[in-house]
């Protein structure tokens, strides 16, 4: 058992000191301003988020939205454009495969359910917000070649995660 825990301890660890991972740039940078090693600070920022998430304030569903999505919305984004070999230009939306196509959905979904969960109340006064909601999620998800989903990683994930290979 203490054999586990410590193995279990030793990945979070090489998880954290990642060179590769999205958050080793503000471990590296908490660490060295606080003298504290970074499994210490992970284990407070997961202390704090539950201490957060505990009493169920208000913004308690958004923090949850956020924590559930936007790391595996990062790291599927990322392994779409690891997988894809050098795809033409943004227009051709055909081009785009049907696996990118289906991460590229579930990403978008996950965003409009976060930024329904923030502006609730807000997008309730908006005129036909479900329709519109509905058919652009049909239009993502229909089954053809040139599909929402797919105009959404041409135009814009292709775009944003090749900008530091121009």
């Amino acid at each position: 058992m203490a054999a586990n825990n410590t193995s279990t301890l030793n990945d979070i660890d090489a998880a954290l000191r990642a060179i590769s991972r999205p958050w080793n740039g503000l471990f590296s940078w908490a660490e060295d301003r606080t003298g504290i090693s970074r499994l210490k600070l992970f284990f407070g920022v997961v202390c704090a988020t539950c201490m957060f998430l505990i009493p169920g304030s208000l913004y308690s569903a958004l923090v949850s939205d956020l924590l559930g999505f936007a790391y595996p919305a990062y790291a599927t984004t990322a392994l779409m454009m690891r997988t894809v070999e050098k795809l033409p230009a943004a227009d051709h939306r055909s081009s785009v495969s049907p696996d990118n196509r289906w991460f590229t959905y579930w990403v978008l979904f996950a965003v409009a359910l976060t930024v329904q969960q923030m502006c609730g109340g807000f997008l309730r006064y908006v005129p036909l917000i479900f329709l519109i909601k509905t058919a652009f999620f049909m239009w993502c998800a229909a089954p053809m070649e040139a599909n929402g989903a797919a105009y959404v990683y041409a135009v814009v994930v292709r775009r944003y995660f090749n900008a530091d290979k121009r």
